[in-house]
């Protein structure tokens, strides 16, 4: 064989392995680019270097959503993608996703081991798990403890430390901030964060009945409602300003907010803490500082033309080792961002956050609750949103705006009971 013959060969050999090669799609939401950057050049150094699968990685905007379910309608998605719980579980019950419990067994009961149960649990409807998650959200608070000290008080530990400190505090002209509070900002999920800590919920487990109407979810509603109108706590915020010029001792936001203030306000170094949000001390003892919990979750559409690959790299990219080494790369590559991992170890194990803004997410994470999967949740939010606004802005009584939300809730439910009857039989089949 001439020398010329065998390069020949030699070449189309090598093209044919690579054109032989898996290739796979990931569609990744709440991805920057610098964030796709980091995860594709980690996954062609750790994973496609070891597996030989190539991951095209592409990130979704927040509002990409509906991208995501016309792709799956046509059955073009990509091998996998991504959504919050919701979405995710809607998908998987109307057949377009597959339950990675049941593909991947033990492998998948592994890999969930190791992340939070937070974030884990509302993906256990009637058995199945449609999606792993890959990030989180949740609130935290910060602390001015410059300024506690100054006037011989302690980070608050219980709400009602809380209600003791702001009347000497406003004589100072100094606030205690809810943000998410606001009612301008998402104020479901402060009212979310008070009915949980009294051992409430939006939902009940089945998905299609409000819990707004039970007694731990309406001492919560009325408590939260009362920050506003009892204690008068302040119900826009000017951000992190507030906390930055003493203006707030208390503020509480999302777990972004740590980066902001190490980043954007390094005189503070010294005279702030990170802290779990004040707590309730239920009838039982126990004390609770839980908020809302919730996450980007990955799946697998039953149209993936590769499931055993794309399993490959979810269980890979979802790890604890890999989670710490992407969120690492995040915080020292990227300035100011923080992505919390859904691995317990990895993040008590970052090395690029200081301990205690480690430690206090995780303790956060540990004492709160996510939303249960309901069908259609988006709409549903809105009536705990009505009640609040006839609260706060128009006086009305707590308890009957939270028996009133409950009942237009179930009113809805039970419409969505007929209409996913059918999904539901199926699903129920399958596991059979």
């Amino acid at each position: 064989m001439s020398r010329k013959l065998f390069f020949t060969m030699l070449i189309v050999t090598i093209l044919a392995s690579f054109s032989l090669a898996v290739k796979i799609d990931v569609w990744a939401l709440g991805f920057t680019n610098e964030m796709t950057k980091i995860a594709r050049d980690l996954t062609a150094r750790e994973f496609t270097a070891k597996t030989g699968i190539d991951v095209n990685i592409t990130p979704l905007a927040w509002g990409d959503g509906n991208k995501v379910m016309l792709a799956l309608i046509a059955n073009d998605a990509p091998d996998i993608i991504s959504s919050g719980v919701g979405g995710i579980v809607e998908y998987g019950i109307r057949g377009s996703i597959l339950d990675l419990k049941q593909a991947f067994g033990k492998e998948f009961d592994d890999l969930e081991k190791e992340l939070f149960p937070a974030v884990t649990e509302p993906l256990h409807w009637l058995g199945t798990r449609f999606g792993i998650p890959q990030n989180i959200s949740l609130m935290n608070a910060a602390y001015r403890t410059d300024i506690f000290k100054d006037m011989g008080m302690e980070i608050p530990n219980l709400w009602s430390d809380v209600y003791k400190m702001m009347p000497k505090l406003k004589a100072k002209n100094i606030e205690m901030g809810f943000h998410y509070g606001s009612v301008n900002y998402d104020a479901l999920w402060g009212a979310y964060s008070l009915i949980t800590q009294h051992g409430g919920n939006f939902f009940k487990d089945d998905g299609f009945s409000s819990a707004m109407d039970t007694p731990e979810a309406i001492r919560g509603f009325k408590e939260y409602i009362e920050l506003y109108t009892k204690h008068k706590m302040p119900t826009a915020s000017p951000g992190i300003t507030a906390l930055r010029n003493g203006e707030w001792a208390m503020m509480i936001d999302g777990y972004w907010m740590y980066t902001n203030i190490i980043n954007s306000a390094p005189e503070l170094k010294g005279k702030w803490e990170p802290g779990l949000i004040p707590g309730i001390t239920r009838p039982n003892g126990v004390t609770n500082h839980g908020t809302f919990s919730g996450a980007t979750t990955f799946g697998i559409p039953k149209s993936a033309k590769h499931p055993k690959e794309a399993w490959a790299f979810l269980k890979w990219f979802c790890s604890t080792p890999v989670q710490k080494k992407f969120v690492d790369e995040i915080i020292v590559k990227l300035p100011g961002s923080l992505m919390v991992p859904t691995s317990r170890d990895a993040l008590y194990n970052l090395s690029g956050m200081p301990q205690n803004v480690v430690r206090t997410i995780h303790a956060q994470l540990d004492e709160s609750v996510a939303v249960p999967y309901a069908p259609t949740a988006g709409v549903l939010y809105r009536f705990v949103d009505f009640a609040v606004q006839a609260c706060v802005q128009n006086g009305k009584d707590p308890e009957a705006e939270a028996k009133k939300a409950a009942a237009e809730m179930n009113k809805e439910m039970n419409q969505r009971k007929v209409e996913y009857k059918r999904f539901l039989d199926k699903l129920q089949k399958s596991k059979k």
